[in-house]
């Protein structure tokens, strides 16, 4: 804790390390995350721009192409955090240097064989990136293969940074001063209402397996659900925006960037509102509101310029949710051990939706795709309900716990299981 110095010592020493923060971590980790949006898109957007005839792409080649790359991306999710657990932010940096590689031996594939491995290879390194950087935070005009040229350029050169800039665990970090050190520890402990502030390394087997708890298992699979319906129409979008009208590829792709846009801003807001309110629940079921008018819209008409209004929606709604799921679970485990594989857990789920989304676009339900709006309508649906049972099954909880109706998970046990008990402790709170 920090010393009972003036209140004005203890304000000044907050807006400094809030400062830093937003000077060096914050812009860090928006490069990570906009970089491997650029990914995302870039395929989508090569495949118009005559992918498939370069690479004598065929039928369903596309899409297992990029099916393979969710495959490898869901198999290292755990295990990368595991090793950012054990090694320490220096993983992040590997990875992302590693994903900057192989996006620039992508601009240089001839064939279909080459599309794979590069795809496998981007799910291997790209795949810890997400959930580490959500446990980091927790504690505190060229032809297609020259888009992934210049993308996995600005990688490596981000990943280099990141070795100097992606913090340690507060405890150990050289990026804060002590009084800082103590106020990011002290935070810690309030959010969660118990001093979880270990900077222990080595994995327990018991710690995994406290991972899967109710709340993690429903984020899971709304996480899954809402990744079903972004990333399938992320992927797909340039496709379904070519096919509403005589564009070339060129005003097809610019087309991209407006719902791209309103999506990004959106969820930031939601995000921030979320934070303010303290309801991580309530504002994703608002979320998931306009990703189901998204859908309908897209199932009820044919007018071209209704359904790409109906884009803005699918991609708002969806967008404004999936990120918020990594800080519910986030905010809602402990101790440290456990989040890192709750966050892992939870954001492979998603992984495992985006795989499913792809296969939901078909070339033969081609132009409209109704099979995958429906889809993508349904699983918005039953997310919205999952939500709410969410937020009850938290607000329930909590007054059990208020009651003294958990209080026997104390007996009999030492101080160390006692500690190990994190969000399953009576006096943890959960944040709806």
């Amino acid at each position: 804790m920090l010393a009972p110095k003036a209140t004005t010592d203890y304000d000044l020493t907050k807006k400094r390390l809030l400062r830093k923060l937003d000077t060096t971590l914050l812009p860090m980790v928006t490069l990570l995350f906009l970089i491997m949006s650029f990914d995302k898109a870039a395929v989508g957007n090569a495949k118009i721009a005559g992918l498939e005839r370069d690479l004598g792409l065929i039928g369903l080649d596309f899409n297992i192409g990029v099916s393979v790359y969710y495959v490898t991306h869901f198999a290292c999710q755990l295990p990368s955090n595991m090793a950012l657990r054990l090694i320490g932010p220096v993983w992040l940096s590997f990875l992302v240097i590693s994903f900057g590689i192989v996006s620039i031996s992508t601009a240089f594939i001839g064939n279909y064989a080459g599309f794979l491995v590069t795809r496998i290879m981007l799910g291997l390194t790209e795949g810890g990136l997400v959930p580490g950087i959500v446990y980091i935070l927790s504690l505190d005009q060229l032809p297609p293969g020259g888009r992934f040229l210049v993308e996995g350029i600005i990688t490596i050169r981000i990943g280099i940074l990141c070795v100097f800039f992606i913090p340690d665990h507060p405890k150990n970090s050289r990026l804060l001063t002590e009084d800082e050190r103590a106020l990011v520890l002290e935070g810690t402990a309030r959010n969660s209402n118990l001093p979880d502030a270990s900077s222990e390394r080595r994995v327990r087997p018991r710690l995994i397996l406290r991972s899967f708890t109710f709340h993690v298992g429903l984020c899971s699979l709304c996480h899954l659900f809402v990744n079903i319906s972004l990333q399938g129409l992320s992927i797909f979008l340039p496709t379904i925006i070519a096919s509403l009208g005589k564009f070339t590829t060129v005003e097809a792709q610019l087309r991209t960037v407006p719902p791209h846009l309103v999506e990004g801003v959106c969820a930031v807001g939601n995000a921030y509102l979320s934070y303010r309110l303290r309801q991580r629940g309530i504002c994703i079921a608002i979320a998931s509101t306009v990703t189901i008018i998204g859908y309908a819209i897209f199932l009820g008409s044919d007018n071209s310029h209704i359904r790409y209004g109906a884009c803005f929606l699918a991609l708002v709604g969806s967008g404004s949710s999936s990120p918020i799921f990594l800080s519910w679970v986030a905010e809602n485990t402990a101790p440290e051990a456990v989040r890192a594989k709750s966050i892992a857990i939870v954001d492979s789920a998603g992984t495992i939706g985006s795989l499913i989304g792809v296969w939901a676009y078909l070339p033969r339900d081609a132009p409209k795709y109704r099979h995958a709006h429906f889809l993508n309508l349904t699983v918005a649906c039953i997310s919205f309900v999952l939500v709410i049972i969410g937020v009850l099954y938290i607000n329930l909880e909590n007054a059990k716990r208020d009651r003294g109706e958990r209080d026997h998970r104390l007996s009999g046990k030492s101080q160390t299981d006692i500690d190990d008990l994190g969000s399953q402790h009576p006096e943890y709170r959960y944040q709806p």
